[in-house]
């Protein structure tokens, strides 16, 4: 069994299991370490940097605050934080309903297919319950349609642990056909004329991504995919060594797939070209515009591209809150990183710890509602967009979304 596995498992048997906040004494020295070399930089850039700086969690404004991405030319840009309101305003997003709520009886593909959809969501069964709950489909006109086709069950991996097959990366990129890997196999299902399709792909598999309208990746928990051709029905093992738990794919056929993992205890970008067995791009993940008191320690679930060179990305990290007190692993956050250089550009930090104690992986970038938007899935607030170019976070979806989800906006 893989790391990305364990963890995988970890997050599922936690879900609702607030983190630890731990102030650890080696952390803390490290932290003044860093601060001083900071401050020995120059006092032109401990100036600017004085002057920015704004507590992070000062009365929970409900506009966030934000720290200037404006410093000297001589040094890296500063990464741009913001920080969630404790209770952010409501906006609704056609055609996502503004709670959700499957009915009960909702209708069967088989008799109503649809023609696109926008959303495609698996409910959680609970921590005893290994039921395996059905796929529902939301489509354009907000209607619910329950998918009765595809003989679809629950993924396992070699130690017999299972899992619910619907990832982020399920729903395709033209919204009419929804993806899922299978023990030994892929199934797609088409919803305008309610068929699925079954392909033997040898392996455990449970992870899926699309590259392109017609390609599907599938793979287990680590590195390494093999491609399934829709249209040609080949199916082949794919050089790339992309893993389809960090990468949520490309909707354009040729497009780089990235990624950010673990290697040597560090977090790695990769960007990865298809038929290609060497990344294109491999580089450590760049820290270092974020403010004194800030780490990002771990990146989790799939990053999700906008395709203008950026990925949206949730992950765990340290943090040193206005009155002084660290929190050692336990600050979540949503993060934008550029592809280009491995840099992060902006951060979503979730909240106080200890104030909003929030589930293990609590989180999950789902999709660029547009080109300066994420839509991501939170424990507390359902769905949110948040704009990292502001740092404005609305609640378009309230929650809880008790569910896994996939979405397509555009």
């Amino acid at each position: 069994m893989t790391t990305n596995r364990l963890t995988e498992l970890f997050e599922e048997t936690s879900a609702g299991v607030a983190p630890p906040s731990l102030a650890a004494t080696a952390w803390a020295r490290s932290r003044r370490v860093r601060r001083t070399r900071q401050l020995l930089t120059g006092a032109a850039v401990a100036v600017v940097i004085a002057a920015v700086a704004i507590p992070l969690n000062a009365g929970r404004p409900e506009t966030p605050p934000m720290l200037s991405s404006t410093v000297s030319p001589s040094t890296p840009p500063l990464t741009t934080v913001t920080s969630i309101a404790a209770n952010p305003s409501r906006r609704t997003i056609a055609p996502l309903p503004a709670a959700f709520a499957i009915p009960a009886g909702a209708r069967t593909l088989s008799e109503h297919p649809v023609q696109q959809a926008v959303m495609v969501a698996q409910e959680r069964a609970g921590e005893t319950d290994r039921t395996l709950r059905p796929l529902h489909v939301l489509d354009s006109a907000g209607e619910w349609t329950r998918i009765d086709v595809g003989d679809i069950v629950r993924t396992r991996d070699a130690g017999g642990n299972e899992a619910d097959p619907l990832r982020v990366a399920s729903l395709s990129p033209d919204r009419r056909r929804v993806a899922v890997a299978q023990p030994q196999a892929l199934v797609v299902v088409d919803l305008p004329t309610a068929k699925a399709r079954r392909f033997p792909v040898p392996g455990l598999n449970e992870q899926v991504m699309w590259w392109g309208a017609d390609t599907v990746l599938v793979g287990a928990d680590g590195p390494g995919v093999t491609r399934v051709d829709l249209a040609t029905g080949a199916i082949s093992g794919e050089p790339a060594a992309v893993s389809g738990w960090n990468s949520a794919g490309n909707s354009v056929l040729g497009g780089e797939l990235a990624e950010i993992v673990k290697i040597d205890g560090r977090n790695v970008l990769r960007v990865w070209e298809m038929g290609s067995a060497k990344p294109v791009r491999e580089m450590p993940v760049d820290q270092s515009g974020l403010p004194p008191g800030f780490a990002v320690t771990e990146f989790y679930g799939q990053a999700v591209p906008d395709g203008n060179g950026r990925i949206a990305v949730a992950a765990w990290g340290d943090r040193i809150d206005d009155q002084g007190r660290e929190f050692r692993g336990g600050a979540q956050m949503l993060i934008v990183v550029d592809t280009r250089n491995g840099a992060l550009r902006t951060v979503l930090d979730l909240g106080d710890p200890l104030e909003s104690p929030r589930s293990k992986a609590c989180c999950a970038v789902l999709d660029w509602i547009d080109d300066q938007t994420v839509l991501a899935r939170t424990d507390l607030e359902g769905l949110v967009a948040w704009t990292p170019r502001n740092g404005e976070v609305v609640r378009v979806m309230a929650g809880p979304v008790d569910a896994a989800v996939s979405v397509r906006m555009r």
